[in-house]
């Protein structure tokens, strides 16, 4: 029985993590080399695949589906190094040869796991509008920043929709001004579940806590709505639901909380598509994120499906 094709368009990064860094260094008044602009790491940086698509690829491979990333890697040293990690997990790649460099993300965390990050972006990725259409996979997720445009995402769930697909977005991260309710109301009436935190969910819902942010956003979406909030586990409100589920946290000590929230999209969908209910589903992801988040190789981490 073949397995089921899930489709993620988002971006692939090589993360550079510094964990447990006690200080940033600070720019002196000179060009030389001393202790004000050099910071010793007592741990060893840790490097490993990121980038909200290439995360939730790798991970939703290795629970056991087929997965196609559309993303954008370049043929640089970096993207052969993002190739091999997503090549290895079973994820088939489709990128434009014309990208000329993959994307660089260098994260230093205090031991409170509070970050400063360098980012270079790399090149959005697009919708392969045709290759969607042509062979429609099971389910269909968009994530990353930035998001392809919201009118095009529209449209292309529209259509994927009308044939029987799963659509998902995760509305992560944040880092323009902040999507409304009404420029998402397009998405939201094609959509079958959205993916988002509490950050975020404020933020577009322009609400001043959760109650009232889930109660506005539930008048335009009557799809599935995931709440990730970390250490406090999960809320999911079914399909026209106003009360959420919670789905406790696993107890495990954080050494690296980057990509936990990508781990658990992929492997919440490998789950349901796999055919697991929804709360079961819900459990696994949790527990595949948590997995990631107390291991030192990251998202690379993730355990394989037996």
């Amino acid at each position: 029985m073949p397995r089921p094709h899930l489709a993620i368009i988002g971006g692939t990064v090589v993360d550079l993590i510094l964990p447990a860094t006690k200080q940033l260094p600070t720019w002196p008044n000179h060009t030389e080399f001393t202790t004000r602009n050099l910071v010793f790491l007592e741990n060893a940086p840790l490097v490993t695949i990121g980038g909200n698509g290439a995360n939730a690829a790798f991970v939703a491979a290795r629970r056991g589906v087929d997965v196609t990333l559309h993303t954008a890697i370049g043929p640089d040293g970096l993207g052969s190094l993002a190739r091999t990690w997503l090549e290895s997990a079973g994820v088939t790649i489709q990128s434009p040869r014309q990208i000329s460099a993959t994307a660089l993300n260098v994260t230093a965390a205090n031991s409170q796991h509070q970050r400063a990050t360098f980012y270079y972006p790399g090149t959005t990725p697009v919708i392969p509008q045709q290759k969607l259409l042509r062979n429609p996979p099971a389910a269909v997720l968009v994530c990353g920043w930035p998001h392809p445009p919201l009118a095009q995402i529209a449209r292309t769930f529209a259509r994927l929709r009308s044939s029987g697909v799963l659509t998902a977005l995760d509305t992560g991260p944040i880092l323009e001004k902040p999507w409304t309710l009404a420029a998402l109301h397009p998405v939201l009436a094609q959509l079958t579940v959205l993916l988002t935190n509490e950050h975020e969910l404020l933020a577009i819902t322009r609400a001043k806590n959760l109650t009232t942010a889930l109660q506005k956003l539930r008048r335009d979406f009557a799809g599935d709505i995931i709440l990730k909030r970390g250490a406090d586990g999960v809320w999911w409100l079914p399909p026209e639901s106003d009360q959420p589920t919670v789905v406790a946290p696993k107890n495990i000590k954080a050494v690296n909380t980057v990509g936990a929230g990508d781990t658990f999209n992929g492997a919440l969908l490998a789950a349901w598509l796999r055919g697991l209910p929804p709360l079961a589903a819900l459990r696994e992801a949790n527990s595949v994120a948590a997995r990631v988040v107390a291991s030192k190789q990251g998202v690379l981490g993730t355990p394989r499906r037996r």
